[in-house]
């Protein structure tokens, strides 16, 4: 029985009957080969966005806004409530629009190509803790 997908007409073919493609010829693709990390970098015609991770996110206890520290080499994001003065708020998707932010956190990572009209992975969850008052923190690493 034909189907419709986007208004578009394929057949369903069951094993073994005619026209069912034999697989063996195929080569895996595996997604390890890709870059992963824990914050990706956009970049869209020289406007860029950073979207946090699904692990970085809960480990943050999903908040609504974050404060970013920055060292040499690590990138520290601190769970704020959201309105706090210097925070950046995390639209949908724990996304960040901020090219500027991107542009400090590319500085960071000299190894690591950021293509134009690209999404680039980095970063790695190196610690996460708590302050005095209970707010999560978490520091990514770069290497």
């Amino acid at each position: 029985m034909a189907k419709f997908i986007n208004k578009t007409n394929y057949k369903k073919i069951a094993f073994g009957a005619e026209g069912y493609s034999d697989l063996s010829g195929f080569t895996e693709v595996s997604a390890d080969a890709s870059r992963k990390g824990e914050l990706g970098i956009t970049d869209s015609n020289g406007s860029k966005r950073i979207k946090l991770n699904k692990n970085l996110f809960s480990a943050l206890g999903e908040p609504k806004s974050v404060k970013l520290i920055m060292s040499d080499t690590e990138i520290a994001f601190v769970a704020v409530p959201e309105g706090t003065h210097g925070a950046y708020d995390l639209c949908k998707g724990a996304t960040i629009y901020s090219t500027e932010l991107a542009n400090k956190i590319i500085a960071l990572v000299p190894d690591v190509e950021f293509k134009e009209n690209a999404t680039t992975r980095c970063g790695n969850i190196g610690k996460v803790q708590s302050d005095e008052n209970g707010a999560v923190t978490v520091i990514l690493n770069f290497e």
